[in-house]
């Protein structure tokens, strides 16, 4: 059996709902094969040092975070 053939026998099986989210992915898919990956007009690169002297980096930015923040992350 083709994959085509699978799918269809899938599609007549499933609900409506799923039936809309699969022809929402795959219009979608098919749009962005349509689209180029990258654009054509290429960005300016920033300034380096564009905030240089508007604020200071504290010594202690690179420190271990304290264990009840670290606690926050990781739940």
């Amino acid at each position: 059996m083709s994959a085509r053939e699978q799918l269809i026998q899938e599609i007549a099986q499933a609900p409506d709902f799923l039936v809309e989210e699969v022809l929402d992915f795959l219009l979608f898919t098919k749009s962005r094969k349509s689209q180029p990956i990258f654009p054509d007009k290429q960005k300016q690169l920033r300034p380096f040092a564009l905030c240089a002297g508007e604020f200071t980096v504290p010594p202690e930015f690179n420190d271990p975070l304290p264990d009840e923040i670290i606690r926050d992350f990781e739940g």
